[in-house]
């Protein structure tokens, strides 16, 4: 920077009058504001610190209360293994005695080696327990098959009781002589169960303090009543434990008896009032003491200012002109175009960009109309209005949309202007920037395919999968036709990936997307939801045996041995079917693909490798019962 420059910006403070106190005044209330801030947070860190001692207080309680029982439960185990068995009444008794000592199980059970349920305590309010097989509820049947597996305690995610109310079941296998004998099962109800754990003797008057909310691998099982429409509370504290391979979150957020007992500080108020009274004062004894001088300096810094002007006008053109010339090179480089409309001219000044992105020859001279003229008939009206509303003050001309040149290709362009006005705010230039966008279009049409389609078979997946089953319902209402949704799982897939590796279970999986696909209309949707499941969403059906015979191709079709590297591979596929009527909602969706998953997992265990429908005598209304 020149002297002048320098000069005529030291000189500039010295004719403001009001930035000294304006300084002084925010540098006080700022130091206020820091004062008042730091003995608040200090207050609410205080606060927060008490309602996290108390959230790792419950977060110990309910693993100690687990570490407890657990072992307790493994004990009935033991006695078991070690004796070869136990009888029925032995068995009761000691059950017995854990559900009346422990507050929160709803049952102790032994479920035999087959997944039936034999023996239960208490009998009363679980008498539809037993002798369920448990084997047919997806939830239960994985927990079950991993106890057995591990040969150790194994925990259910969060489930609704038949009873009412959430809960968890922890499964015990038991081994006489290394040979499976079934398993110890504990039914918790979790409202019960944690109302002991927190409403103990040294913790009661705590509740008064807090709300509690527990979660289970995010599904909440414990809150107190209105919680959902409560909004978050800025002393909210949580802390997890991971207990059984299950994350336990339990959030504390205090009532305001806490609030009123435990976080009620006048001082940074107090602060906050004096610092503000003091800077107000302190500032305005500044202003006077500046403003005796402010007429001298005003003078002074007048001429000074007209002598600066003066020197640098000469320098300030030549950089306008160094900028303009900058402006036009950086053009070129990002291939911008750059377009001036004179309004009250009625001309249009375009540079050479311009004439290359609009293929419009350069002794042509442009006007409104060929820039018109250019654009594609779906987009001209839209963009047209945009830059007259632009033009008219109604908004802002940052836009998209495509053009035409002369060979037909279509190219997608970026453009933004900006209105230049008089003193009365007459429109009188606009000036604006076109640029090429059609290649990141590409990007994105590739990036949008890729989120909503499998990569490994190219099929659309499960989000893509559920919006094609809602306009499938909303064709089958408006011609009155039928909709089916199919669930499709690979039998025997799990082998080809042991023995052949994974490289087969791809060409597998990949050859079977083109068998489902030969086996479907166009109207038709294949998704691939799952490593080895599909859903198949079909339309436009006139009646059940339209599905039979799709489904009896798929079955038929999947049948037939793959080929990989000289190796004959051979899987099968069960498939369940579940059928919508003209008068399925879009909330339905859900509901019909759990019936379609449901009715393939009744083919599953009656031989594989067949079909079945939502409604056929495979499906047990029993199974979901808790234990």
């Amino acid at each position: 920077m020149d002297n002048n420059a320098y000069d005529s910006h030291s000189l500039e403070p010295k004719t403001n009058t009001t930035w000294l106190p304006i300084f002084i005044g925010v540098l006080l209330f700022t130091l206020t504001l820091v004062f008042w801030w730091t003995l608040r947070e200090a207050d609410r860190t205080d606060t927060r610190n008490l309602v996290k001692q108390h959230a790792d207080k419950l977060s110990a309680d309910i693993q100690a209360d687990l570490r407890s029982r657990i072992p307790a439960l493994q004990r009935i185990v033991g006695r078991w293994e070690f004796n070869g068995g136990t009888s029925k009444a032995s068995f009761l008794d000691d059950a017995g005695h854990y559900i009346h000592d422990l507050p929160g199980f709803q049952a102790i059970g032994w479920v035999d080696k087959n997944f039936r349920v034999t023996w239960i305590v208490p009998l009363m309010g679980n008498e539809q327990a037993v002798g369920l097989d448990l084997g047919f509820e997806k939830n239960r049947h994985i927990s079950l098959e991993k106890a057995k597996m591990s040969k150790a305690p194994t925990m259910t995610d969060t489930i609704e009781l038949v009873q009412g109310g959430k809960g968890f079941i922890v499964y015990f296998p038991i081994y006489v002589n290394q040979t499976f004998n079934g398993f110890i099962s504990a039914v918790f109800r979790t409202q019960p169960w944690l109302d002991h754990i927190f409403r103990t003797e040294d913790t009661f008057n705590d509740y008064n303090y807090f709300g509690v909310n527990v979660e289970i691998n995010g599904a909440s099982i414990y809150k107190p009543k209105g919680w959902d429409e409560l909004q978050e509370d800025p002393f909210d504290e949580t802390t997890s434990a991971v207990i059984m391979d299950h994350q336990f979150t339990i959030t504390c957020r205090p009532t305001q008896l806490f609030i009123d007992h435990h976080h009620k500080s006048y001082h940074p108020s107090i602060v906050l009032f004096v610092g503000t009274i003091l800077t107000l004062l302190i500032s305005f004894v500044v202003h006077l003491l500046q403003k005796t001088s402010a007429e001298a300096w005003r003078t002074y810094s007048a001429r000074k200012t007209l002598e600066f002007e003066v020197q640098n006008h000469e320098k300030t053109t030549k950089e306008l002109q160094h900028a303009s010339a900058r402006l036009t090179l950086a053009a070129k480089a990002g291939k911008i175009g750059i377009w001036v409309w004179d309004i009250a001219a009625g001309t249009l000044t375009w540079n050479d960009r311009m004439f290359e992105l609009y293929d419009i020859p350069p002794d042509i001279n442009p006007n409104y109309e060929t820039w018109r003229g250019s654009l594609h008939p779906e987009d001209a009206d839209e963009a047209d209005t945009k830059l007259k509303d632009a033009v008219e003050g109604k908004g802002t001309f940052d836009t998209e949309f495509r053009i035409i040149n002369s060979s037909g290709e279509i190219k997608y362009i970026h453009a933004a202007a900006k209105v230049e006005r008089d003193a009365t705010n007459n429109p009188i230039r606009v000036t604006g920037v076109n640029w090429d966008v059609t290649n990141q279009k590409e990007t994105e049409e590739q990036i949008r395919h890729m989120a909503t389609h499998d990569v490994l078979t190219g099929l659309p997946t499960l989000k893509l999968a559920k919006d094609r089953v809602g306009m499938a319902f909303a064709i089958a209402q408006r011609k009155e036709l039928l909709t089916a949704v199919m669930f499709v799982d690979l039998d025997g897939f799990k082998n080809v990936n042991d023995t052949l590796g994974h490289d087969a279970g791809d060409a597998v999986l990949q050859e079977t997307a083109k068998r489902l696909l030969s086996c479907v209309r166009k109207v038709d949707t294949v998704a691939r939801i799952g490593g080895d499941e599909f859903l198949i969403v079909l339309n436009e059906l006139n009646s059940k045996q339209d599905m039979e015979t799709i489904a009896g191709k798929i079955v038929t079709s999947i049948a037939i041995p793959f080929i990989h590297k000289s190796n004959q591979v051979t899987v099968g596929a069960s498939v369940g079917i579940a059928v919508c009527t003209a008068s399925c909602a879009k909330n339905d969706i859900e509901r019909l693909i759990k019936e379609a998953d449901e009715a393939m997992y009744s083919i599953k265990k009656t031989g594989k490798n067949g079909y079945a429908f939502a409604e056929s005598e495979y499906l047990n209304t029993d199974e979901n019962a808790d234990i």
